[in-house]
C-alpha cells in the first residue's frame, strides 16, 4: 500500500481557473484523481480533500488550493504533462491489539429504513421531532406537507410548557447541553441544541458500531465522556454525474478523536479499505496518529 500527497501543481493553479471548477464539483475531483492511476479499471483508492494552507503552513507557494491525501493499493503515477505534484511512501502501519490512536475520519453515515438508505444526520432530527409531536399530541395540527420546519414551527407555537419540560428533560442528562441550559437561551434556541445532541448520540452509536466491524473502539476521557467529535455536516451535489437529477448527492461528516485496536486484520481493513459510503467521492479514509 501507498501513502500520498498530492497538490495541484502550483503554476496550473496559479494561472489557471482550475481552483473554481474544481470547487464542490466532487465527481470531477474523482475523475482527476483516477487519472493518476492509469492501469486501474476499478477504483482502490481513498482519499480526502483538505486545503493546503491549513496542511502546510504559511509558505510562499501555499495559497487556498486543495491537497488531497490518498491510501492507494498501487503508486499514483505522476506524469511530465500531469496536473499533480506527488509525493508517495509506502503505507505498513506497525500495528497491534490495545494500541491507541488520534484519528480523523470524513465519512458519508447512513441509516437503512423499509430498505431504503437515509441520511444518518436527517434522519435523527427527523425522528426527534416526530416524538415530540406524537408525545405532545400534536399530530392532527401537522400540515400536509410534513417538512423539518413545519415539525419545529408546530412545537414552538402550539407545544407550551410541556414541550419546554420535555427539552429541558433532553438536555440535563447531556453533560454538554445541561451546561448551556444553565445559561439560559430561548426556547428555540433549546429545541436546536436538543436536536443537535440527538445528532451527536447518533453519529456516536453510528461510529461504534463501525467500530464493532473493523476492529476498533472509541476512548473515553478520565469522566468517562466519549472524545468523539464531529463537525462540518455538509451536502455534496452528484448532478454533475448525471441523469440523477438536482437531489442526487451524499452528506459528509468529519469524525475527530481517540481510537484503540480490538482486532489488528480488521483495523488494517479499515485504514487500507476505509468505512462507510462514498469512498469515490472523498469519503471513509481513516487517518490516524499514535497518541503520545
Amino acid at each position: 500500500m501507498y501513502f500520498s500527497r498530492v497538490r495541484i501543481r502550483p503554476a496550473i493553479f496559479k494561472s489557471s481557473q482550475l481552483g473554481r471548477v474544481l470547487e464542490g464539483n466532487v465527481y470531477g475531483i474523482h475523475r482527476l484523481l483516477w487519472d493518476l492511476f492509469p492501469d486501474e479499471k476499478q477504483r482502490t483508492f481513498l482519499y480526502r480533500e483538505e486545503i493546503a494552507r491549513e496542511q502546510l503552513g504559511a509558505l510562499p507557494a501555499v495559497r487556498g488550493e486543495p491537497i488531497y491525501y490518498l491510501v492507494s493499493k498501487t503508486k499514483p503515477i505522476e506524469t511530465d504533462d500531469s496536473l499533480f505534484n506527488v509525493d508517495s511512501k509506502d503505507y505498513q502501519p506497525q500495528l497491534k491489539t490495545g494500541q491507541r490512536f488520534t484519528f480523523e475520519l470524513r465519512a458519508n453515515p447512513v441509516v437503512t429504513r423499509l430498505g431504503k438508505k437515509h441520511d444518518v444526520v436527517m434522519d435523527a432530527q427527523q425522528q426527534l421531532l416526530q416524538l415530540l409531536v406524537k408525545e405532545l399530541n400534536l399530530e392532527t395540527e401537522l400540515p400536509a406537507k410534513q417538512e423539518k420546519s413545519a415539525y419545529k414551527r408546530l412545537l414552538l407555537e402550539k407545544g407550551g410548557e410541556a414541550f419546554s419540560q420535555r427539552l429541558t428533560e433532553i438536555l440535563e442528562i447531556n453533560p454538554l447541553y445541561a451546561e448551556r441550559l444553565q445559561q439560559g437561551g430561548l426556547l428555540s434556541d433549546h429545541l436546536e441544541w436538543a436536536l443537535k445532541a440527538c445528532v451527536d448520540r447518533t453519529l456516536e452509536h453510528w461510529f461504534i458500531k463501525q467500530g464493532e466491524r473493523l476492529g476498533f473502539k472509541p476512548v473515553a476521557d478520565d469522566n468517562n465522556l466519549s472524545k468523539l467529535q464531529n463537525s462540518a455536516y455538509q451536502w455534496h451535489s452528484l448532478s454533475a454525474k448525471g441523469g440523477k437529477g438536482d437531489k442526487a448527492g451524499f452528506s459528509s461528516v468529519d469524525f475527530t478523536g481517540e481510537l484503540q485496536i480490538t482486532d489488528m486484520e480488521k483495523f488494517k481493513e479499515a485504514l487500507f479499505v476505509g468505512i462507510g459510503r462514498s469512498k469515490a467521492f472523498g469519503c471513509g479514509l481513516l487517518l490516524v496518529r499514535r497518541c503520545g
